[in-house]
């Protein structure tokens, strides 16, 4: 009737009281038709994007309310593709094959004329980044071709976060990979998109401990951190890593994690309370979320 186990339904019982059934005289569980249709409904928001931490304790009204306002939201999730997407991205792995830089800088530079930055970021860099991952791992181009990609994508990425002058009071989002994590393109991507919907974004990079993250985050009064987590997918000390920094970090500060490998780490996530991000679109809507609550 829910969609959920009895694992997950005992969980966020215990976890966030979602719902408070009453008790039979042998101590079982007696779930009224109200928590039924509650917990229904935080399954069909969780699905959508929605951090369980967050909306547990809303009433059946609000959670109504905000599946109804996913379905207004579905044009902005389905922007129409470019039909020339494909051989954009195409160009760009030929240059990287060839090893020239120039060339894919050439190509990105006139992508962001014709594409608007989501569409840009969703469609082109994420795409790029992704099959340049793949093609390594096959053994179809070398280190040293996807060292040159990754230098150029980073520098036209720093260049697309610069072009954006915050304002004075702007809200503070860090974006890092934390500790063991080497790629930084996930966390630079999470810069791009946060910064023209108005966010002062500070980028520290790969490979972070989690303390000097919270640090900055604490001194900053960062609104958001957000993490890039792209490989491996087994690492228990990142963890521990993800346990800590939630700790330690302000407890105002809201906790976003994406990247590739981020679903190997759903577990962590859901326990600390962060925030599972899987692209750009649901992370535009999730930092729009954030503004409208904690600014409203």
């Amino acid at each position: 009737m829910t969609g959920l186990s009895e694992f997950v339904i005992r969980a966020w019982e215990k976890r966030y009281k979602a719902v408070v059934p009453a008790r039979t005289e042998t101590n079982r569980r007696l779930y009224s038709e109200e928590d039924i249709e509650k917990l229904r409904l935080l399954n069909e928001a969780v699905k959508i994007g929605h951090n369980i931490g967050g909306i547990a304790g809303l009433t059946i009204t609000d959670l109504e309310s905000i599946i109804e306002q996913n379905s207004t939201t579905k044009e902005l999730l389905s922007e129409e593709v470019p039909s020339d997407i494909n051989s954009l991205l195409d160009v760009c792995i030929e240059a990287v094959k060839a090893y020239d830089a120039k060339e894919l800088e050439t190509i990105l530079l006139k992508a962001s004329s014709k594409l608007s930055q989501p569409q840009l970021i969703e469609n082109l860099i994420v795409p790029l980044v992704y099959k340049l991952g793949e093609l390594w791992h096959e053994g179809l181009i070398r280190v040293a071709n996807e060292h040159l990609a990754t230098a150029v994508i980073r520098s036209f990425l720093a260049s697309l976060i610069d072009q954006n002058e915050p304002d004075e009071n702007a809200p503070i989002l860090i974006s890092a990979a934390p500790r063991g994590q080497d790629h930084e393109l996930g966390a630079m991507i999470v810069g791009v998109t946060a910064a023209p919907l108005g966010w002062k974004v500070i980028y520290l990079g790969p490979n972070l401990p989690v303390e000097e993250i919270a640090a900055v985050a604490d001194s900053l009064e960062a609104k958001v951190v957000a993490l890039s987590i792209v490989y491996p997918g087994d690492d228990q000390q990142l963890k521990l890593e993800l346990q800590n920094l939630r700790r330690i970090l302000p407890q105002n500060t809201s906790l976003i994690i994406g990247g590739r490998a981020s679903v190997d780490y759903l577990d962590i996530i859901d326990e600390i309370g962060a925030t599972h991000i899987k692209d750009t679109k649901r992370l535009r809507l999730e930092l729009d979320s954030i503004r409208k609550n904690k600014y409203n």
